[in-house]
């Protein structure tokens, strides 16, 4: 009996050290409970994560997968449900960027955008994470979310260069997100296809963003969050990928409201995606710059080769290559297609541009990695070889003698038809099925990215950013642009919230309509409406209006 006794004994112990040291890696749910809403330790559907506390008494979570590792057997297919794991996973760090070469490009090594993924780049295929910010007080009622997906081209960026801080202190979650890049995110090619359930490949990075948006969707609320007032944004690239999602069949019911900032997809000079089998032939060609010849056996090598030769032949190529595609489940039909058919997630938007958005191209391409400021015969010679038979006429609405140089000439043109007019022509689309709010940003001395010494940057492609995310990497903001970035953080806050930027306390801003064309300026000396956008940026010759029987005019 003693025997027995000390056995029962022995048992005993060992079951409480057991259950002890299984306190110190799994929290019960009930200890967790009584730490409240703002916690720094959360539960997700996939396992426990631990946060870092903020000032103003916010959190941050970074590093958070959303999806299993791409890699291995996984490149080239569609995301997968992330691993579960044990215990409290460390979520105070972020996760590596997807691959993708430094943008280093500066004359003296610097990096051409303000993010950390530019200097560094990365090789990490595992990369699929996303990061949440919230505000303090988050259990006082669910907030809205915001999920941004970072620009770049869909060959650049990550999530964690942006800093969600001044949207929080609004009142919003912010999400960041990661998703595939380049060639690991677009490719299409004819042996991927038909290994895939869809007879389809391309457009992985799309159902990376799609995959991060159920992971909001089921995780949001731990976090504060209301999964039912998600908006999808971004800038550039990411903002023609929310526009792609509009036309989304498998992004349904997956957000609410829609920012879409200097990308369009559904108009003359947006992001076009290419239809599937031109995808495939592109694909073809970048296959076999990498030894994958074969069609038969093209899948399998494909997945054998490194990381650094796949984004070192992504980058010598255009990024149009790794545009999406229409095909996959994902983007069965091109978006105007979707929105002649009514087939489109119609819902409020805010939208817009920076009024000198093509600045920074031409000091990047043009003034440090090319030949320096042209000159008026090479001004006409580049609109020439560009446009072809269209030259004279482009020619002539963009005289030498109405811009203060031929590099600003020419700025004029790559703004107008890239990104001015087919934003407006997105906002009359949309408009006509959903509340659109249209804005331009037009700030002339937004802090610069890069030198320019030929080229006044004015409120160049991606300026605003500074005044949403705040960016330690640039000059900091004046006491003006400090209250217009107030101004701006307000709007886009109560956007999130309600549909509506209009927010007690800011210069009203008009609801977008064709008729009216009012769309909101945004500058530290003025924010009022204009219906002087489409004659300042040519509009009407970039897109002219169509009249009965099919013409233009």
């Amino acid at each position: 009996m003693r025997a027995l006794s000390l056995r029962l004994t022995l048992a005993r112990a060992t079951a409480a050290v057991a259950a002890l040291l299984l306190s110190l890696t799994v929290p019960p749910p009930t200890a967790l409970a009584a730490r409240g809403p703002d916690s720094l330790v959360v539960r997700t559907d996939r396992g426990w994560v631990r946060g870092a506390a903020v000032h103003n008494g916010g959190r941050v979570f970074q590093g958070i997968p959303f999806a299993a590792p791409p890699t291995g057997e996984l490149r080239w297919r569609p995301p997968r449900p992330a691993p579960r794991w044990s215990g409290v996973r460390n979520a105070t760090a972020p996760a590596h960027p997807c691959p993708q070469l430094p943008l280093t490009l500066l004359p003296g090594g610097g990096p051409v955008l303000p993010g950390e993924s530019n200097r560094t780049g990365s090789t990490v295929e595992d990369c699929l994470y996303l990061n949440v910010r919230t505000p303090a007080g988050t259990g006082h009622r669910p907030l809205p979310v915001l999920v941004w997906l970072h620009g770049g081209g869909n060959v650049y960026g990550a999530g964690s260069d942006y800093d969600g801080s001044a949207l929080a202190a609004r009142g919003v979650v912010v999400v960041t997100v990661n998703y595939r890049l380049g060639a690991l995110g677009f490719l299409a090619h004819s042996a991927l296809s038909a290994e895939s359930q869809d007879h389809a490949s391309g457009d992985y990075g799309l159902m990376d963003q799609q995959a991060a948006l159920r992971w909001v969707r089921r995780n949001i609320g731990a976090f504060g969050g209301d999964r039912n007032r998600v908006t999808l944004g971004g800038q550039s690239a990411g903002s023609a990928d929310t526009c792609l999602h509009i036309a989304s069949p498998t992004a349904k019911g997956l957000f609410h409201r829609a920012i879409q900032q200097s990308g369009a997809c559904a108009a003359d000079g947006g992001l076009t995606p290419l239809p599937l089998d031109a995808a495939e032939r592109k694909g073809s060609g970048f296959a076999a710059s990498v030894g994958c010849t074969d069609p038969t056996t093209a899948a399998g090598c494909l997945r054998a080769v490194p990381t650094t030769e796949l984004i070192r032949a992504s980058g010598t190529g255009a990024t149009s290559l790794w545009a999406p595609n229409t095909g996959p489940r994902v983007l069965p039909r091109p978006p105007r297609t979707a929105w002649a058919e009514g087939r489109v997630n119609a819902v409020p938007t805010l939208s817009g541009n920076t009024h000198d958005e093509h600045r920074y191209f031409t000091a990047l391409y043009v003034d440090l990695l090319g030949d320096g400021p042209l000159t008026p015969d090479s001004y006409a010679g580049l609109v020439r070889l560009q446009y072809g038979s269209r030259a004279a006429a482009v020619l002539d609405t963009y005289p030498l003698s109405a811009h203060p140089s031929a590099n600003l000439a020419y700025s004029a043109i790559g703004t107008d038809q890239r990104f001015a007019c087919p934003a407006r022509a997105d906002s009359r689309l949309y408009g006509s099925r959903a509340p659109v709010y249209a804005y331009e940003f037009h700030d002339a001395q937004a802090p610069p990215f890069i030198p320019a010494p030929h080229t006044p940057q004015g409120a160049f492609h991606a300026s605003e950013l500074a005044y949403l995310f705040p960016m330690d990497s640039v000059a900091p903001l004046t006491p003006a642009q400090r209250r217009l970035s107030a101004t701006m953080t307000a709007y886009w806050a109560r956007f999130a919230a309600t549909g509506d930027p209009n927010a007690p306390g800011t210069e009203p801003w008009p609801r977008y309509t064709a008729d009216g064309d009012h769309i909101q300026v945004l500058a530290p000396d003025r924010v009022r409406p204009t219906t002087g956008f489409a004659a300042d940026h040519h509009c009407a010759f970039w897109q002219p209006a169509p009249v009965p029987g099919g013409a233009v005019r």
